[in-house]
């Protein structure tokens, strides 16, 4: 048995601000820890793409081609168009799930003004011909129209018999921000 004496018993005592201090340091440690692994993570490949930063839309190409249409059809014109967006198959498809579109406008070229004669024509991600690709988001359509429709932009008396007709293609994002190119200028009795 223990006799008791009359010296005071020493016990350890945390102050508060100690203990403040103890939980401070641990919580920075877990915030340190949980960043260090979030940036391996990233890096590494498992939450982004590491090191590939994304790629705003800033050119556009549009090409357009009108034929005849081969012999033994009845003397239709094949109306092709190509717009390209260059940017990578990622942001290709970032854009096009977020409301992206491709707008084409049909114009006749003439000495005064070009006067629209088709659009707008609008194409989003469910439309045929439109795609995103390792080269960006492509837009390739094509069809038929009868020699004296609308690409017969000149009646004759004025302007001339030969046509003259381009497009005009606009790739707005879902933010509608908007950049744009003039194709060709395609010439012909149409």
């Amino acid at each position: 048995m223990r006799i008791p004496s009359n010296k005071p018993v020493k016990t350890p005592v945390r102050t508060p601000a100690k203990t403040h201090r103890v939980r401070r340091s641990a919580l920075a440690g877990a915030l340190l820890a949980a960043a260090l692994l979030a940036g391996a993570l990233f890096a590494g490949g498992v939450l982004g793409p590491a090191g590939t930063p994304a790629q705003a839309a800033t050119t556009i190409t549009a090409s357009l081609s009108i034929t005849r249409a081969a012999p033994p059809g009845p003397g239709l014109m094949n109306v092709r168009i190509l717009v390209k967006v260059p940017m990578n198959l990622y942001d290709a498809n970032g854009y096009l799930n977020n409301g992206a579109r491709i707008e084409l406008r049909f114009y006749g070229e003439d000495p005064v003004s070009d006067n629209l004669v088709l659009g707008p024509i609008t194409y989003v991600r469910s439309a045929v011909g439109l795609s995103a690709t390792e080269e960006g988001i492509r837009l390739l359509t094509q069809w038929q129209e009868e020699p004296g429709s609308w690409l017969n932009e000149d009646d004759g008396l004025l302007d001339g018999v030969t046509d003259e007709v381009y497009v005009r293609a606009r790739f707005v994002d879902g933010d509608g921000v908007a950049i744009q190119a003039r194709s060709n200028v395609v010439t012909g009795i149409f």
